[in-house]
């Protein structure tokens, strides 16, 4: 089982089912106006380091 880190751009159910159905496990952040959501400190840490990474290839 592995994880894929995305952007808020990427909550859609959809594109929540599609990855699970192989196994992935996707982990986004939350949208302001959305609820805040329990994550482990290691998915908190690679998701700012994946910001990180795409503002640079940009």
């Amino acid at each position: 089982m592995g994880c894929l880190y995305g952007d808020k751009g990427y909550i859609s159910d959809p594109l929540k089912r599609k990855p699970a159905d192989k196994g992935v496990i996707l982990i986004t952040g939350v949208k302001k106006n959305m609820k805040p959501k329990v994550m482990k400190l290691w998915d908190y840490l690679m998701l700012r380091k994946r910001f990180i990474i795409e503002t640079v290839f940009d």
